[in-house]
């Protein structure tokens, strides 16, 4: 068995079908996101704040699921988006009710 490796070509695009869901759904909450990569986002409040990334990518430690992840930080399962608004937005300190 050949060990995932999440750069390949083929290999994030689930991965990149999770980060453009979260994409939209931080949009939807009037944040400004920029695609930085296929599996990365920078988050900001207003375009030209100073935001976050979030990246997504697969955790050995839970099966090789997708996770997004925060400054090193893992946050909660690429397939719980609304999980990852949750936290996108505390971590902006934006408003809960948007």
């Amino acid at each position: 068995m050949t060990p995932s490796i999440p750069h390949c070509p083929g290999e994030g695009s689930k991965g990149a079908e999770f980060t453009t869901t979260l994409g939209n759904l931080l949009r939807g909450q009037k944040l400004a996101v920029e695609n930085v990569a296929a599996l990365r986002l920078r988050v900001a409040k207003e375009p030209e704040a100073s935001g976050l990334e979030v990246e997504c990518r697969r955790r050995a430690s839970d099966g090789e699921r997708w996770w997004f992840v925060q400054d090193g930080i893992w946050m909660c399962e690429a397939d719980s988006p609304v999980n990852a608004v949750v936290l996108v937005k505390a971590a902006l300190g934006a408003d809960a009710d948007g």
